[in-house]
């Protein structure tokens, strides 16, 4: 790696430990009997986390990763046809693997997290954050933080679908709102969760009306993590850097820190973390390295994928990943008008060098 620096203007500021709270102690993650290693790992990202993505992620440095989330009834239709295949596909160097499910209906999830299980996930997430428009409309993610009487239901149903080895985990944020009856809702579903045999549970320090707007409460991360004790929670929310995951981890007691929109164009951040928790200077990627990644995911993609789906992925993916590069924009705008993996190639020639 050179000393190429990354432009994160558009990204909130990491939140940095208060000088009044004792930095908390780094430990190796652990979910259920599956040891990971160093506590950051890659979050479930919707039209992102695809096979090369998380496979690239794990060659640089993640210990585990996790896939895009899937609507459980998606999973009980998914035929092993070519343009549908990969999203159920596990190669043998990603373990270990999550395989993160949403949907609306209790009775689906056991036997959508029986298929996960058969394909080859290690893990088995479930999805009551997500935010978005679409998924809360649907009674799915984050709405089910109102209803802890299905959620836990849910719980229950995977838990008693899946084998005893299989890790069940969970991501929350911290409510829909900020009121007490959302406050009281969240305990409740941690609590009933634990108790029904979740592993691990992945909070996120927004509330689901917040979205992606304004600052995680990372005091409530140690809040909750205070309160479980020994049990595993896994923070979310503004680590978008190495150092601000490294920050959540000291800050609030962790035992974890998921990367999400920090690891999307730059996987480096496993091993950035691992560097700055170590006391060692930040590693960052120079132009060699840039393109040496980049190359490698695209031609990851054309194995999963067709050259027209691979170059569709690897623009989005470029997008991303300009932003390490000096030339941020004018290498964002080359990215985003290429219409063939001949062209993305072309513009790795052009700016790569």
């Amino acid at each position: 790696m050179g000393n190429v620096s990354s432009n994160l203007a558009d990204l909130p500021a990491p939140i940095r430990t208060r000088s009044d709270v004792i930095a908390h102690e780094i430990r190796p993650l652990t979910i259920g009997s599956i040891p990971i290693g160093f506590p950051v790992v890659q979050a479930a990202l919707s039209g992102y986390s695809d096979g090369p993505m998380r496979i690239v992620a794990r060659r640089l440095g993640a210990g585990y990763t996790l896939a895009e989330v899937m609507i459980d009834r998606f999973v009980m239709d998914l035929k092993n046809r070519t343009k549908t295949r990969r999203h159920l596909l596990v190669t043998d160097e990603e373990h270990p693997v999550g395989g993160q499910l949403m949907g609306s209906d209790p009775t689906e999830f056991g036997p959508a997290a029986q298929k996960l299980v058969q394909v080859g996930f290690d893990v088995i997430d479930i999805n009551f954050g997500c935010p978005v428009k679409t998924a809360v409309g649907g009674c799915r993610g984050g709405y089910h933080l109102s209803q802890p009487d299905v959620a836990l239901e849910i719980v229950s149903r995977v838990r008693d679908a899946t084998p005893p080895h299989i890790p069940v985990t969970l991501k929350m944020r911290r409510g829909i709102d900020d009121s007490s009856e959302s406050r009281d809702r969240f305990y409740r579903i941690l609590d009933g969760a634990f108790l029904r045999g979740a592993a691990a549970i992945t909070v996120h320090g927004r509330t689901v009306d917040q979205k992606y707007i304004g600052p995680s409460n990372w005091d409530f991360l140690r809040e909750v993590k205070q309160y479980v004790g020994s049990r595993t929670i896994i923070g979310s929310g503004d680590a978008f850097t190495a150092q601000a995951c490294v920050d959540m981890l000291r800050y609030t007691g962790v035992d974890g820190v998921s990367a999400a929109r920090g690891a999307i164009g730059n996987p480096w951040i496993f091993q950035q973390a691992q560097a700055l928790a170590a006391g060692l200077p930040l590693p960052e990627p120079d132009l060699a390295e840039q393109r040496r990644v980049l190359e490698m995911q695209c031609e990851l993609c054309l194995q999963y994928q067709d050259d027209v789906g691979a170059c569709a992925t690897m623009r989005m993916f470029g997008i991303k990943f300009s932003r390490q590069h000096p030339a941020e924009r004018q290498v964002r705008d080359a990215f985003a008008v290429v219409k063939t993996v001949a062209e993305w190639r072309a513009v790795l020639d052009r700016w790569y060098v």
